[in-house]
């Protein structure tokens, strides 16, 4: 049933066998929950919970780890971002390939009349000159969101450079890094970048449902994004003001946490470098043997470029979701068709309304099934052709 697998980019599969091995062990030896009492079970989950913010911390350069807030998603985590720290008449900034989930609370934001939006167009590959968005910059300026690597097309934005020219304007970056996160090298304590948002699930290697929002030293406040209990300080009314209870409410994800924190182990073992290399690898396999199809559009930028394993294309003549389902139906090959949730970047490539079929293999694809798939796509590009 599993087939070929090239949604990566949607979210990791398999997942290394330590992540099923840490659900297991919390199921079968002690399923308490953190912060709601001072027995045995409860206990070991919140030491447990603590560990692996501790570990994720370490992970990105965090100074305190209190500052890594456990979300229910990347775009929980955007959601809080975007609207616990932003105030009635405030400038923002995004690239022309961003997300929905930072393109929809932003417009939200704006139909409510509390921020003006401006977006920065992008080049025909998805980059970003970080001197197009300093050159968008007013005096109520506030915020640049930046996606750290395009869910479309893989590119890689310059963040570090962006981060250093919106901070010496006294303006804050906030990166939504689901695209980038355990596949890339993302350490704050050396980058200007003030708030990071993620999902657990894509190069993380954990669950659905997981993610975390990273707040930098510089922002001293930031709104909850929900209220309600905490575990700690409950004579009070209120939400409690401490990092990082004042940010998760409710019964935290503890399973999705543990098998996060078996994912970073995986990465650590393997080491990121050597997981991106594999990434590349079957990214640039399928590059290539693709590109000696006259009939196949390939977007983004080519191998040896930066960018990371996300690779779109479209077959002249045919519609995306009808190569998605024949590669399902006819040889078993699972990948994503559509926009992706990321009109703008679509716009940006040139690919809007319809979209694209997107291939994302990852660190468990193999030779085998990237040449399966430059086949299984070479055929449908010549009965075109042939027909």
């Amino acid at each position: 049933m599993t087939g070929i697998y090239l949604d990566n980019a949607a979210t990791t599969f398999p997942k290394p066998r330590q992540v099923g091995e840490a659900l297991r062990d919390w199921l079968e030896t002690g399923a308490g929950s953190p912060g709601r009492g001072n027995h045995a079970l409860a206990l070991r989950s919140g030491d447990a919970v603590h560990r692996v913010r501790r570990g994720l911390a370490r992970f990105f350069g965090v100074r305190d780890a209190n500052r890594l807030v456990f979300c229910c998603s990347g775009t929980d985590a955007l959601n809080m971002a975007l609207k616990g720290f932003l105030d009635e008449g405030d400038h923002v900034l995004i690239s022309s390939m961003e997300h929905n989930s930072v393109l929809r609370p932003l417009r939200g934001l704006e139909r409510d009349r509390r921020i003006r939006l401006e977006v920065v167009p992008c080049d025909s590959l998805g980059r970003l000159d970080p001197g197009d968005i300093v050159g968008r910059f007013n005096e109520r300026t506030k915020l640049v969101v930046v996606s750290h690597a395009s869910n479309v097309a893989g590119t890689v934005q310059p963040i570090g450079g962006i981060g250093t020219a919106v901070r010496e304007r006294g303006a804050y970056l906030l990166v939504d890094a689901a695209q980038s996160a355990g596949v890339l090298p993302l350490d704050l304590g050396a980058l200007d970048v003030d708030m990071v948002a993620f999902a657990g699930h894509k190069g993380l290697y954990g669950l659905q449902g997981t993610g975390c929002l990273i707040v930098g030293d510089r922002i001293r406040s930031l709104r909850p994004w929900r209220e309600g209990g905490t575990g700690v300080d409950s004579l009070s009314e209120t939400q409690p003001r401490a990092w990082p209870e004042a940010f998760e409410s409710g019964t935290p994800n503890v399973p999705g946490i543990l098998a996060l924190g078996a994912g970073l182990a995986f990465i650590e073992e393997k080491g990121i470098d050597a997981i991106r290399g594999v990434e590349m690898e079957r990214c640039s396999q399928l590059w290539e043997g693709l590109a000696g199809f006259e009939n196949v559009e390939m977007y983004g930028p080519p191998p040896g470029e930066d960018r990371v394993g996300v690779l779109s294309l479209n077959i002249r003549g045919w519609e995306p979701g009808d190569v998605g389902d024949v590669l399902n139906s006819n040889h078993g090959i699972r990948v994503r068709t559509g926009l992706h949730c990321a009109p703008l970047a679509h716009r940006t490539l040139g690919t809007h309304p319809s979209g694209t079929v997107r291939l994302s293999p990852g660190y468990f694809s193999t030779p085998d099934d990237i040449r399966k798939t430059v086949l299984a796509i070479g055929m449908l590009a010549r009965t075109l052709v042939a027909g």
